[in-house]
């Protein structure tokens, strides 16, 4: 009986490879035409190099500094309020990099003032962060007010709200006529980016 299944399982192997022996060399498929009619050519652009959509390439940001010098650069600055090591001297250190920027507390206004050291003619502030990415896109809303003795205050910019972006540069630049003043002073009253206001670099240009 074993062998009788043996012989009947042979027989069924063998008659399987002899059908598709069959099919693999006796049938095939019709040929088929196409016509010239049906056939769309399509040319190719010349491409000698990788190519990226437009909508996907970010234009470089080029800084452009104000004119004139930063007369505000490593003079004597005080603030409100900071926090941790973020004081108000690192706002005019002339660096943006790592630690080197004034937090206020979130203690709103918040006010940083640099003296100049004596009356000059100035026409346009710079406030810049860190340019580096993880310095995300952020708000702040502040107003510039100047004095000529450190006591008496008046508004030379109204309150604005500025927007700090990496992608250009994370800095603002505020331009003005041409006014006399020994004492600049910024007014912080919002930051949606932190729970004060924040400088890296609190730039003040003269011609």
């Amino acid at each position: 009986m074993k062998i009788v299944r043996r012989i009947l399982i042979i027989l069924f192997i063998l008659g399987n490879a002899g059908l598709i022996y069959y099919y693999q060399t006796q049938i095939k498929e019709p040929p088929q035409t196409i016509s010239e009619a049906n056939v769309t050519i399509v040319k190719a652009i010349e491409q000698t190099e990788a190519q990226e959509h437009p909508d996907f390439i970010k234009e470089e940001y080029q800084l452009v500094l104000p004119e004139g010098e930063n007369v505000a650069l490593g003079k004597k600055i005080t603030a409100s309020s900071y926090t941790q090591v973020y004081n108000a001297p690192k706002a005019v250190d002339g660096s943006v990099d790592g630690a080197s920027y004034w937090e206020g507390k979130s203690d709103y206004p918040n006010t940083l003032t640099v003296d100049l050291g004596a009356p000059s003619k100035i026409h346009a502030i710079r406030l810049a962060l860190n340019p580096l990415p993880i310095w995300g896109k952020r708000t702040q809303t502040l107003a510039v007010n100047i004095s000529k003795d450190g006591e008496n205050y008046t508004e030379l910019v109204g309150t604005k709200q500025y927007i700090f972006d990496p992608d250009y540069g994370n800095e603002v630049q505020i331009s003005f006529h041409e006014v006399e003043t020994q004492f600049v002073q910024l007014v912080i009253t919002e930051n949606s980016g932190a729970g004060g206001g924040q400088v890296a670099e609190f730039e003040v240009y003269s011609k």
